[in-house]
C-alpha cells in the first residue's frame, strides 16, 4: 500500500513544480511574478499586509516588500484602516486591476487547453481527494497548518 502512496505523493509534487512554473510564466507575459500577481489577487479591494501573508501562507515581511514595490509601480496603494492605526489596508489601484484583468484572461485560456488535453480527467474526484489529502497532511502536522 505505501509504494501507491509514494508514487502519487511524488507525481503531486511535481504536478506543483509544474503548476508554479506555468505560474510564473502566465505572470512573466503581463510583465509580473506570480508573487506579485499573488499579493494584488488577495489585496482586492483592501487587505493588511500580515491577513495577506496569513492567506498566502508566506512571510509578513515578503509580502511586505512585495507589497511596497507594487505601490511604487502604481499597481497598488495604501489606506487607512479603521480597523488598525498601524496597519494599512492595501488595495488595488486600476492599473492594478487591468493587470488582474489581464492575467484571468491568460490563466481562463490556460484552463481551457488544459481540459482540451484532459477531457476524461474526474477533475472533481480528484479535488475530493486532494481535500482528504490536504485534511490528513493537517492532522498529522497541526503545527504547519495554514489558515
Amino acid at each position: 500500500m505505501e509504494q501507491p502512496i509514494d508514487a502519487t505523493l511524488h507525481a503531486i509534487w511535481e504536478a506543483n513544480r509544474l503548476l508554479r512554473d506555468e505560474g510564473e510564466r502566465m505572470a512573466a507575459s503581463a510583465g509580473q511574478t506570480h508573487a506579485r500577481r499573488m499579493v494584488l489577487q488577495t489585496a482586492g479591494s483592501g487587505a493588511t499586509v500580515p491577513d495577506i501573508a496569513r492567506r498566502l501562507s508566506l512571510q509578513r515581511q515578503s509580502i511586505q516588500r512585495v507589497a511596497d514595490q507594487l505601490v511604487e509601480e502604481g499597481l497598488a496603494c495604501y489606506q487607512a484602516n479603521p480597523r488598525h492605526r498601524r496597519s494599512k489596508l492595501l488595495l488595488t489601484t486600476p492599473a492594478g486591476n487591468e493587470v488582474l484583468h489581464s492575467l484571468a484572461a491568460i490563466h481562463d485560456d490556460w484552463i481551457r487547453e488544459i481540459g482540451k488535453l484532459t477531457p476524461s480527467m474526474p477533475w472533481d474526484e480528484m479535488r475530493r481527494g486532494l481535500e482528504t489529502l490536504v485534511d490528513a497532511l493537517k492532522t498529522k502536522s497541526p503545527e504547519i497548518q495554514n489558515e
